[in-house]
């Protein structure tokens, strides 16, 4: 194996055991000894790699946004083929990892309000988010203000459903 495959391999490695340790005990509770022995790795692994914890963090976090993206994007499919907001929202929650990705979008809220590198990604996430459901309303037939409105109220349900779905207290979109 070549150093650039292994450096990746460990790089995703670090990611994906950076990622189990934040959604089971979030920032402040995950320390990098915990990180690199679930990795298997040495703490050294990790500066080798991020220069400190937050760019760790930040990483984890530039793919919980790539995934929620894709979740997005599950969700303007739905609104183009005639599912209502609600039934659309749904969309969101579907596929593999839903619980995990719960705990560290939940966190990425917290995180956002202390640390300004992730709410500027957060932030930019959810104008993405606006102009994606906007569209996918409108492609359909939608009036451009009608198609903002249901945006912002989608992507506020389902921010609701994903904070609840983290508190175990029930949901919006969702029955129960």
């Amino acid at each position: 194996m070549r150093q650039a495959e292994r450096r990746a391999k460990t790089r995703e490695a670090l990611l994906l055991s950076a990622a189990g340790c934040f959604a089971e005990h979030g920032y402040d509770g995950s320390s990098l000894d915990a990180i690199s022995a679930t990795a298997g790795l040495s703490k050294g692994a990790i500066y080798a790699h991020f220069e400190t914890k937050l760019d760790l963090y930040l990483a984890v976090m530039t793919g919980v946004l790539g995934e929620a993206a894709e979740r997005n994007q599950r969700v303007s499919v739905a609104l183009t083929e005639g599912n209502s907001a609600a039934e659309a929202g749904l969309a969101y929650f579907s596929g593999p990892g839903l619980q995990q990705h719960v705990a560290l979008v939940t966190g990425l809220w917290q995180m956002a309000t202390r640390e300004a590198l992730v709410r500027i990604a957060l932030d930019g996430f959810r104008s993405h988010r606006v102009a994606e459901f906007s569209g996918a309303a409108i492609s359909v037939g939608g009036r451009p203000a009608d198609a903002l409105e249901l945006a912002l109220t989608l992507g506020k349900l389902i921010d609701a459903d994903t904070l609840y779905g983290r508190l175990e207290i029930g949901n919006v979109l969702r029955a129960g």
